[in-house]
């Protein structure tokens, strides 16, 4: 990441504009952590007052409705939950997704192996090893925040973002993995970021579709698998 993850001894609630309020979770990342955020999601959903929520990676961001909501009031019920939300839940189905590492669809991984002093074979070998947890919704299409990354593949983003091909990308951006969703007729053939993009993968499913119903076809705790195909120069 672009620059220091704060680590809080205690959970904080701010305000966020002059109508939503921002929980931040104590302690690192970690799988019990956001399973609570979860859980409270659903919990705080059903709240009078509340608008929208969005989870996102050991926060939780709740709209209020401006005429009814009391920031103040849900702040402290939100603290109060929070210390008792249940830090469990059952995880989601596993997708498994085939990735070609390297060459035109991962040009930076060889850049990527001399930020994190590893070869690309050593690189490829520990990026594929974990089962990754959909922990957030990401700011692109997609299938958002992956945890799972091993600590060896940490690498800081780009402080200028580049362009880079839109569709299956696979890329590494400070603690966190991302698979992005395939590209749409249409749609953009580049993308701006900051992440590094070491793979593609090749049939990578469609995350959300208006023309399914449910529209959403993966979920928060689905699991993902990279299944690495070959690795080119």
């Amino acid at each position: 990441m672009s620059s220091p993850v704060v680590t809080l001894e205690q959970p904080r609630v701010s305000l966020c504009g002059g109508s939503a309020l921002l929980l931040e979770a104590e302690g690192p990342l970690a799988l019990p952590t956001q399973m609570g955020i979860w859980n409270l999601t659903d919990e705080i959903r059903a709240w009078p007052g509340v608008l929208d929520l969005q989870p996102g990676m050991n926060n939780l961001l709740v709209v209020l409705d401006p005429l009814e909501g009391d920031a103040e009031a849900i702040s402290a019920r939100i603290l109060a939950r929070w210390a008792e939300i249940p830090r469990e839940r059952a995880l989601g189905r596993l997708i498994e997704v085939g990735v070609v590492y390297g060459g035109e669809g991962g040009m930076d991984l060889m850049e990527l192996c001399e930020k994190v002093n590893l070869s690309p074979t050593e690189v490829v070998a520990l990026h594929s090893a974990p089962e990754y947890v959909i922990f957030a919704p990401g700011v692109s299409p997609g299938f958002g925040y992956l945890f799972g990354l091993d600590q060896r593949l940490f690498c800081p983003r780009r402080k200028e973002p580049v362009l880079r091909p839109a569709g299956g990308t696979v890329m590494i951006g400070g603690a966190q993995c991302n698979l992005g969703a395939p590209r749409r007729p249409g749609g953009p053939v580049a993308n701006p970021t900051g992440w590094y993009v070491i793979g593609r993968a090749q049939d990578v499913p469609v995350p959300f579709d208006l023309a399914m119903d449910p529209p959403n076809r993966v979920s928060l705790g689905d699991r993902i698998r990279f299944r690495v195909e070959r690795i080119e120069a």
